[in-house]
């Protein structure tokens, strides 16, 4: 009888180990059961589960350039070449960046009347050269202009008058109509916007669209010229519009 019990209290013991082992093995298969690690199910360790962040750089809040591949070398080049006059070896002088023909106006848009044509031009901060001398001439049409050159003027700012007069060395074209080339006194200096103004005599009686060619020189006595484009103005024959 005793026997029987010794071997009943055995058998019960075993069954409780081995009941237990299953509960034991699904705490310590994961050495953090509630984020298993990528490893651990079969992942590449070297794969990283978090996007690159700022730290990488050693400036979080504003990367250098060349830590993203690019090179900082091209802006202190252009500061370099805005400061400098840019010549041919020969010493002819031109625009590395020409000025911008911005605006052409009429004070008066009816037809064989007196008025004021404005011709804004922008000299960019990296011309190169100064602006020294404007030309402007008339394309053919069914009548050509006649200006009266002596009465020509040029203004700082983006319209007549808008700014400071600016003083001129010389006017020339009284000879030819539809032509008048305007030499500034002082050069007008790069990142500065000027406007010349030219006295016509009288619109043309022939109504429609006429186009003027402005032509900019920098300074020095070889400079090179560069056509800047046409200022277009209508005219009408039935009064102002």
């Amino acid at each position: 009888m005793l026997f029987q019990r010794l071997v009943l209290g055995m058998m019960i013991a075993i069954a409780a180990t081995i009941s237990t082992q299953p509960s034991a093995f699904s705490q310590t298969n994961a050495s953090n059961p509630t984020h298993t690690r990528l490893s651990e199910v079969g992942t590449s360790p070297t794969f990283s589960l978090h996007p690159p962040t700022h730290s990488q750089f050693k400036n979080s809040t504003q990367p250098r350039l060349s830590e993203i591949g690019m090179s900082t070398m091209m802006p202190t080049q252009m500061t370099e070449s805005q400061m400098a006059p840019v010549q041919f070896s020969g010493g002819q002088a031109f625009f590395s960046h020409p000025p911008r023909l911005m605006r052409a106006y009429t004070s008066q848009s009816q037809a064989y009347v007196p008025s004021t044509y404005e011709f804004t031009l922008v000299v960019p901060s990296d011309a190169g050269q100064a602006l020294k001398a404007v030309r402007i001439a008339q394309e053919r049409n069914l009548e050509t202009v006649k200006f009266d050159v002596g009465r020509s003027k040029a203004f700082a700012g983006a319209r007549y008058a808008s700014g400071a007069e600016i003083p001129l060395a010389s006017i020339g074209g009284t000879s030819v109509p539809g032509e008048a080339t305007i030499v500034f006194d002082q050069p007008v200096q790069p990142g500065s916007t000027v406007t010349v103004a030219l006295e016509a005599k009288a619109n043309p009686a022939s109504g429609g669209i006429y186009e003027f060619g402005v032509t900019a020189f920098p300074v020095g006595e070889q400079s090179m010229s560069q056509f800047l484009g046409f200022g277009r103005l209508n005219f009408y024959t039935g009064g102002a519009q």
